[in-house]
């Protein structure tokens, strides 16, 4: 009983990892405005199960920040760095959406 408990901890954290690279890397695409990304993600997501991911994979998501942002601008291999903002990227992202909840 206690292999299967470890096996389930180990595919737990294995499919949490995967996942959220996955959103995390797709979230700070976004923040520097790919268009790519963006369709990627209005094609997969509505805006709340978008916003509920960032926030499960947040960990993650600043992870690949500081991996593909932090880390390349004050190397020097990029002269800007985008700005982490949550909010302004899921409205960039869902604008039509986010238009209807103010309503």
């Amino acid at each position: 009983m206690e292999f299967l408990i470890e096996v389930f901890k180990i595919i737990f954290i294995l499919t949490y990892l995967v996942i959220g690279f996955v959103i995390a890397f797709e979230s700070i695409l976004c923040m520097s405005g790919s268009k790519i990304a963006i369709e990627w993600v209005r094609k997969r997501y509505k805006l709340k199960g978008f916003m509920l991911s960032t926030y499960i994979f947040f960990p993650m998501l600043l992870l690949a920040y500081l991996f593909l942002e932090v880390i390349p601008y004050y190397s020097g291999m990029t002269k800007t760095i985008v700005k982490f903002d949550i909010s302004a990227m899921l409205y960039h992202v869902f604008k039509d959406e986010s238009d209807k909840c103010d309503d």
